[in-house]
């Protein structure tokens, strides 16, 4: 019998939503741990009277 590999990602940003997700699809237990009391990172959408916003990380970066 093989162990199940379990898996904790920290984060449920983008990047560890997208991690959790390839490795769930591989069969791994995934847990999720995010401080927010929502998923998304930067990436999420807010309401502004009335208006949908999609907000999300900008970077510049000097060339």
């Amino acid at each position: 019998m093989s162990k199940m590999m379990r898996v904790a990602v920290i984060g449920g940003g983008v990047s560890g939503l997208a991690a959790a997700y390839v490795l769930a699809k591989e069969g791994v237990e995934v847990v999720v741990y995010e401080r927010e009391e929502t998923l998304g990172g930067d990436a999420k959408t807010a309401t502004v009277y009335g208006a949908a916003l999609d907000l999300g990380l900008m970077v510049f970066t000097r060339v």
